[in-house]
């Protein structure tokens, strides 16, 4: 399961970027012209094109395991464009790597399509001819919690992309009972997730997979799809809590269409028997939230701070997770134990 983006404000369009330097002021002047001929005999005006500028949006994310073992590493780059000009070249063929501190490096390798780049519910919106995707999964993280990770992207035709970013630290769930990364919650009940700080983290993402959805609900006329999937963030290295599942879809409640958004409303009250939850609580860094925070009022679209410098723009964030999986059921043999006290 993918952590990154799963909310409004983190399962963006990906091919939506913000102006950059030099297009603005063209705009502008562009602008001016326009004016300037108004009322007056039409003159021929050649508008110049805007730049070429390669976007890389690279994600890692350390999931740290149950026990003492190395934390897991997934790590995707998508490579695609500010502006799309006729006849430019593919991305693909380019040379992505990550390097920790310690010496070691993961290259990433270019995958078939840009759908391993994207999650289920948005790959279909996501528009940019000629974008890549990159991906590198290890069983064991050759990095580590804490660790300042660098970025080098060298594109097919020469271009060089880079960026730096500390891993947020290690943190551990409060209060959790499981057994192999599984527990149970009672049917319509809620569970209040805490855990402790992760140093360098500027929020928390919790999203979750939710299945068997349309059979749990089919007995209370509620239209549910049997997958759905869901997010809530934490703002802030002190935030450290969320009721699961009541806090979460809170953003997606509004892009959804009225049977989601009914489901969404019953879900407030907690898992219905039978149906199951994948939930990830990842720790991400300050790269992560300024490429996807909004501004107060920006008539232009949010506003996004690039962490990726040199021959192009974009974002290099990291983070740290910790996954369970919780089936809603009574108790029973073979079921696994409650995760702790009823939150409702």
């Amino acid at each position: 399961m993918k952590s990154v983006a799963s909310s409004a404000m983190w399962r963006r369009d990906r091919g939506a970027v913000p102006l950059l330097p030099g297009w603005s002021g063209r705009v502008t002047a562009i602008a001016a012209v326009a004016l300037a001929a108004a009322g007056c005999e039409l003159t021929e005006v050649t508008v110049e094109l805007p730049e070429d500028v390669i976007v890389a949006e690279v994600q890692v994310v350390l999931t740290l395991p149950h026990d003492d073992d190395a934390p897991a590493l997934t790590v995707w780059a998508l490579l695609h464009r500010t502006y799309q000009p006729e006849g430019a070249p593919s991305l693909s063929g380019a040379v992505v790597t990550v390097s920790g501190e310690s010496g070691d490096t993961v290259r990433l390798v270019e995958q078939d399509g840009i759908e391993p780049c994207l999650l289920p519910d948005t790959a279909e919106d996501f528009s940019s001819p000629g974008a890549a995707c990159y991906r590198a999964e290890r069983a064991s993280a050759p990095f580590a919690p804490g660790e300042v990770l660098s970025l080098r992207i060298r594109a097919a035709d020469g271009r060089v992309l880079t960026g730096a970013s500390v891993v947020p630290g290690a943190f551990s769930l409060i209060g959790l009972t499981q057994v192999d990364g599984r527990c149970r919650l009672q049917p319509d009940t809620n569970y209040r997730f805490q855990w402790t700080p992760a140093d360098d983290s500027w929020a928390y993402i919790t999203d979750a997979r939710l299945e068997g959805l349309a059979a749990a609900f089919a007995s209370r006329g509620i239209n549910a799809p049997d997958t759905l999937y869901l997010a809530g963030v934490s703002i802030g290295r002190e935030d450290t809590d969320i009721v699961f599942p009541r806090n979460l879809g809170v953003f997606d409640f509004f892009d959804g269409d009225e049977d989601e958004r009914e489901v969404i409303r019953a879900l407030k009250n907690g898992l219905p028997e039978g149906s199951r939850a994948a939930v990830a609580i990842t720790a991400v860094d300050r790269n992560w939230v300024n490429w996807a925070r909004g501004g107060n009022f920006n008539p232009s679209g949010e506003v996004r701070i690039p962490s990726v410098f040199g021959e192009g723009t974009g974002m290099f964030g990291t983070a740290t997770q910790r996954r369970v999986r919780i089936r809603s059921s009574l108790r029973g043999p073979g079921e696994p134990p409650l995760c702790g006290p009823v939150w409702n």
